[in-house]
C-alpha cells in the first residue's frame, strides 16, 4: 500500500505568490501517482470553510485515493476556534473523526495537534509566551485563533483523544499523525531571542512521549517548515511541509517544488 504524504500547503498564499494553481498541481500529481492514501498534514489554507471546500474537491478529482487530513493553525482560524474544527470534520477522511484502518495489520491515528509552550526558552515565562509577542512582533495565532481554553488546556484535550485511540489500537502497526512538533528535536533553536521565543509555538512534547509510549512505526507532522525523513527513537519521521513561496522553496516552479517535496512510503 502506497501513502503519500505533504504538509502545510498554504493555498492562499502560494497561489498568489508563485501565480499557479497549486491544488490542479496537487490533483495531478495524485491522479498519476495513484497512492492509495494520500495524508495532508495541516495548513491547507488560513479559513476553515476555504480549507474544507479544497479538500472535498481533492477528494473528488482524486477518487482512486483516500485524502486523509489534520488541521494545522491556519486552518482554524475563526472567531471560533472551536467551532472552526468542527467545520473541518465534515470533512470525511479528517483524522479528527476517528482511527482509519488501512489494512489487518496497520491503522492511520492522528489530530491537528497544538501547543503548550513545552518547547519554550527558559529565559521566558508562560504568560510571556500566552501574550506571545516578542520586539512588537505577535505570533498570529493570538489573533487569529481563537480556542475557549489556554493553550495548555487545548493540548491536554488532544492528548486525552489520542491516548485513547492509541490505546484501543495498541497491537497494530500504527502511523501517528499531527500537523504540531512531537520532539524538540525537530525544534530549531538558533540562540537568536527573536527566533527562539517564538518555538514556544512549535508543538508539545506530549505527542512524542504518546508516540514512544504505544510504539508508534510512523509519525508525520509539520508546521516548522523544515523538511526531515529519518529514523528517530524507532520511528520513521517525515516532515515535508510545502511552505512559502519563494524563500522556502528550492524551485522557482510551483510543480517543480510540490512534486519533488511529496513523499510516497509504503506499508
Amino acid at each position: 500500500m502506497k501513502l503519500g504524504v505533504l504538509s502545510d500547503i498554504h493555498e492562499d498564499f502560494n497561489r498568489i505568490k508563485a501565480k499557479s494553481d497549486i491544488m490542479s498541481i496537487l490533483s495531478k500529481w495524485i491522479t498519476m501517482k495513484r497512492p492509495d492514501v494520500f495524508i495532508i498534514g495541516g495548513d491547507m489554507t488560513d479559513n476553515p470553510n476555504k480549507s474544507l471546500a479544497l479538500l472535498n474537491q481533492l477528494q473528488k478529482e482524486c477518487p482512486d485515493t483516500t485524502i486523509l487530513f489534520v488541521h494545522g493553525n491556519h486552518d482554524i482560524y475563526d472567531q471560533s476556534s472551536v467551532n472552526a474544527y468542527e467545520t473541518l470534520l465534515k470533512f470525511p477522511g479528517n483524522l479528527g473523526n476517528g482511527v482509519i484502518e488501512l489494512n489487518d495489520d496497520w491503522v492511520v491515528i492522528g489530530d491537528g495537534g497544538w501547543y503548550d509552550y513545552s518547547y519554550g526558552v527558559p529565559d521566558y515565562s508562560k504568560s510571556d509566551f500566552k501574550k506571545g509577542t516578542f520586539n512588537k512582533f505577535t505570533w498570529p495565532d493570538k489573533f487569529y485563533a481563537n480556542w475557549a481554553e489556554s493553550d495548555s488546556d487545548v493540548v491536554g484535550r488532544y492528548t486525552l483523544k489520542l491516548s485513547y485511540w492509541l490505546e484501543k489500537y495498541r497491537d497494530r502497526n500504527i502511523v501517528m499523525v499531527t500537523h504540531f512538533v512531537p520532539f524538540a528535536k525537530y525544534v530549531e533553536y538558533k540562540n537568536e531571542p527573536s527566533w527562539d521565543f517564538f518555538n514556544s509555538m512549535m508543538g508539545s512534547e506530549k505527542f512524542g512521549q504518546l508516540a514512544e509510549k504505544y510504539n508508534v512505526k510512523k509519525y508525520i507532522f509539520g508546521h516548522v517548515h523544515k523538511r526531515y525523513h529519518e529514523q528517530h527513537n524507532g520511528m520513521e519521521i517525515i516532515c515535508n511541509p510545502l511552505g512559502y513561496y519563494p524563500h522556502e522553496w528550492t524551485h522557482d516552479s510551483a510543480e517543480e517544488e510540490i512534486t519533488s517535496t511529496i513523499k510516497m512510503i509504503e506499508i
